[in-house]
């Protein structure tokens, strides 16, 4: 039964690179030169997620699995919506506006 957990996040995980990586990128107009960050978890280190970023996402930043202390994402998450609740934000656009500031 673990197996089949295993196997349904892995493609999962491939689902959602699939559908949202590429448009993304292009939203945020860093199709170029974006890095991809993930750990080390075996969802990411599958043969077959690895074979998909090869050819659609060739950076990509690891660390080691269940690291808190050095996951720069939980990090910048953190510090930037303490940053952002600063703001008075009433619309998506002012949001997107001091997201793009700080």
């Amino acid at each position: 039964m673990e197996h089949l957990v295993s196997l349904k996040l892995i493609w999962t995980n491939i689902s959602i690179q699939k559908a949202n990586l590429k448009i993304s990128a292009q939203k945020l107009a860093i199709q170029n030169t974006f890095k991809l960050y993930q750990d080390n978890d075996p969802k990411h280190t599958d043969l077959n997620v690895r074979l998909r970023l090869l050819y659609n996402c060739p950076k990509v930043i690891k660390t080691p699995p269940y690291s808190p202390d050095l996951n720069p994402i939980e990090n910048v998450r953190h510090e930037l919506t303490k940053r952002t609740r600063k703001h008075d934000i009433s619309s998506k656009k002012q949001l997107k506006a001091v997201l793009t500031e700080e």
